[in-house]
């Protein structure tokens, strides 16, 4: 019997669909899957505190491949304070930074905040699991008359990525200059409560978190290679945070209508209230409406009592009344903060804030009224901390789809 020559069918994923038609190539691996996380040190600088606030230096931060965010470990280091009792209130040890800022390639400011507004970010941004900086093994605040009193230690990270399974928000930081971190160090009567008899010199060491932009062949499942992301989804796609305030609000029925970040999703809104008559947080905490109210639009998204709010977002971030059995006050680790009202839209995958798809955004068009209004207990100044995404398109249905139209 004579044959006749057939040609072989093509394997499955080979790319034909098996019915004559051409098969879709495979979608990419996410970005990060094809990436190796990255964390090395970019800076080590000293300076010595004095009597005036003074510029601590600016960091150009060296090209990295994808840039995720950065950490800054701050050591204040005194030696020979021989008289004073030094001692920490406020926004105490983390006032000792002035002013942080964050530079884009063009010099546009993205992150702009003081070092406790810093600390704010970390502890309620939805960044970590557990995200205070007080919580931290290495964090210290020595007090007293010894000879090392004022010496303190915390690390704060300034983020750039916004969702880490996605690794949405990175940077492209492969030219220098390029992005940038500007640091002042404030005045030594600005950064303790009582003062070492002598100035301690404060070392800031930065550490760049970074995707790198090596990316290995791919993965081959038979005859098929599903190549990785070459970038992360909307490239361009930036968080800012910004604060707005000092806003001197009377006692008594009032309102503050939002400013930053209004025209796109917002991510967090955190709300500062300092007492004006002594100037503290703590004195600001009584300052806050009980029950508040907050409007989007003709929108009443809140009006919760003080106390059924303080019961959520403690739950949520895992903060304590008591903690190993006993009372664990504000302005402690794993505790809330005095005077700070937190808004966070950070919680639609999992229990916990920073498990985000970006759905629960508050969307905000240009001239979209967001308004907070109650009965504020005392004259207060407020300041408002704001956390917006905003994509090069703008469409924020392309950013919660992952990049579909």
């Amino acid at each position: 019997m004579t044959g006749t020559a057939t040609q072989a069918k093509p394997a499955p994923g080979a790319g034909s669909t098996g019915s004559g038609q051409q098969a879709s190539p495979p979608m990419p691996w996410a970005f990060p899957v094809g990436t190796f996380e990255q964390d090395v040190q970019d800076i080590d600088q000293s300076v010595v505190q004095s009597a005036a606030a003074q510029l601590w230096g600016q960091w150009n931060i060296s090209p990295s491949g994808w840039l995720r965010g950065a950490w800054i470990d701050f050591l204040m280091s005194v030696t020979g304070n021989v008289t004073n009792s030094v001692t920490y209130s406020k926004d105490n040890p983390f006032s000792g930074v002035q002013k942080l800022t964050v530079y884009d390639l063009g010099g546009e400011v993205v992150v702009q905040v003081t070092g406790y507004q810093l600390m704010i970010l970390n502890k309620y941004g939805g960044y970590f699991n557990v995200g205070d900086p007080r919580g931290d093994m290495g964090y210290s605040a020595t007090t007293g008359t010894g000879g090392t009193a004022g010496t303190f230690h915390f690390v704060l990270y300034v983020p750039l990525e916004v969702i880490g399974r996605s690794a949405l928000g990175v940077v492209q930081n492969e030219s220098k200059p390029g992005w940038r971190i500007e640091i002042y160090v404030d005045s030594q009567a600005n950064t303790y409560n009582q003062v070492p008899s002598t100035f301690g010199t404060l070392r800031i060491r930065g550490y760049l978190a970074s995707y790198t932009d090596t990316q290995p062949a791919g993965y081959t499942s038979g005859n098929t290679i599903r190549p990785f992301a070459e970038t992360p989804p909307l490239p361009g796609t930036l968080q800012y945070w910004k604060v707005e305030g000092a806003t001197l609000i009377a006692a008594g029925s009032s309102k503050y209508d939002l400013t930053n970040g209004i025209g796109f999703p917002l991510r967090n809104v955190f709300y500062l209230f300092y007492d004006a008559s002594a100037g503290t947080r703590a004195a600001g905490d009584g300052d806050i409406p009980d029950p508040f109210v907050i409007m989007l639009g003709n929108l009443q998204l809140y009006n919760r009592s003080l106390a059924t709010w303080h019961a959520e977002t403690g739950r949520d971030y895992g903060f304590y009344g008591t903690f190993a059995g006993t009372s664990n006050s504000n302005d402690n680790a794993f505790a809330r903060e005095n005077g700070i009202l937190p808004f966070y839209r950070t919680l639609d995958f999992a229990n916990e804030p920073g498990n985000e798809y970006g759905y629960k955004y508050w969307a905000t068009n240009v001239n979209t009224l967001l308004r907070l209004q109650g009965s504020f207990g005392a004259q207060t100044n407020l300041f408002a901390m704001v956390n917006w995404i905003q994509t090069p398109s703008k469409n924020r249905y392309q950013l919660v789809s992952g990049g579909a139209s």
